[in-house]
């Protein structure tokens, strides 16, 4: 004890009073770091009951809901055979892979009395996947287009004429090309599998954006099947010198920024502060070396934004 006590002393320079109490407290510091280890390391070696605890979860397990049996006609997978989808029933219906819900909507329209005359007539069912009719369509009992009708009688030759134009104009609708950025709904109608509901959908994207720079923007439209885009890619363009309308990244608001469809509100925040911080953009470039910045967004947003009115 003696030399630790000189040692002490030669080390740190306490006094004698000062060295009493370092001694008395080191003991002290090195019970109170190595007692809940050790504690810790008691009680995990000691044996468990674990009685209560089961029956705390077992009661618990009593208010779950019990689990629905597995319906085996629904978890089946789809059967294909020849139908016709004016008498085919619910059940059958199912069997081929229609969902509940496009089941009885086929059953409402009979009921109402909806007539499916040709295969394509099954596409007139609102949410009908164009995939499965695909893959129906071999197997629907319907022809594919119409027969042709006895020939009617003869009218009068101004009848004749404006039946004529009509179908003309309606038949020039459908096949000439048009630019995709001034079609109204009208024109878009007119594209088979396109209804009033997609049709202002289109609208009403585009008008969001400022316009379509790229024909691939129409893949974005919400509920736009792909297999309508490809139809509606072979019959409508953008010109080369269109402009879309721009926003000026100098003066928009974070709010209004993030009203566009390419930009969130980080996206805007984000912007809107950097400007704030070190000033208005001389380039809409200038965007693209901010760090921290996803570069497939920036570049989807690029054609949209202006530094100058």
């Amino acid at each position: 004890m003696r030399y630790l006590r000189k040692w002490i002393r030669n080390v740190f320079g306490f006094s004698g009073n000062e060295i009493n109490g370092f001694l008395i407290l080191m003991p002290l510091l090195l019970v109170l770091v190595f007692s809940e280890p050790l504690y810790e390391r008691w009680t995990s070696m000691r044996p468990r009951d674990h009685a209560a605890d089961f029956r705390k979860l077992d009661s618990l397990a009593s208010f779950w809901d019990t689990p629905k049996p597995v319906n085996r006609e629904e978890a089946s997978l789809p059967e294909l055979f020849a139908f016709d989808p004016n008498v085919a029933s619910v059940r059958d219906l199912r069997r081929l892979g229609f969902s509940a819900v496009l089941s009885n909507r086929i059953a409402a329209y009979r009921r109402k009395g909806g007539v499916f005359r040709t295969k394509p007539d099954l596409l007139k069912i609102y949410a009908l996947d164009s995939a499965l009719y695909t893959r129906l369509y071999p197997y629907i009992s319907l022809p594919a287009r119409r027969l042709a009708s006895p020939k009617p009688e003869k009218r009068p030759a101004s009848a004749s004429l404006s039946t004529t134009s009509v179908a003309r104009g309606r038949r020039r609708a459908i096949e000439a090309d048009f630019d995709i950025n001034r079609a109204d709904t009208t024109v878009l109608k007119a594209v088979y599998g396109i209804g009033p509901t997609l049709a202002a959908r289109i609208v009403k994207f585009r008008n969001r954006l400022g316009g379509f720079v790229s024909q691939q923007q129409l893949f974005e439209v919400y509920g736009l099947d792909s297999i309508v885009v490809d139809r509606l890619l072979k019959i409508c363009f953008i010109k080369s010198d269109f402009i879309p309308r721009k926003i000026n990244i100098n003066t928009v608001s974070a709010f209004e920024l993030s009203q566009h469809p390419y930009a969130d509100r980080r996206l805007a925040r984000v912007l809107v502060a950097y400007r704030f911080q070190h000033g208005d953009f001389q380039d809409v470039a200038d965007i693209k070396k901010m760090s921290g910045l996803n570069p497939e967004d920036i570049s989807r947003l690029l054609p949209y934004l202006k530094v100058k009115d």
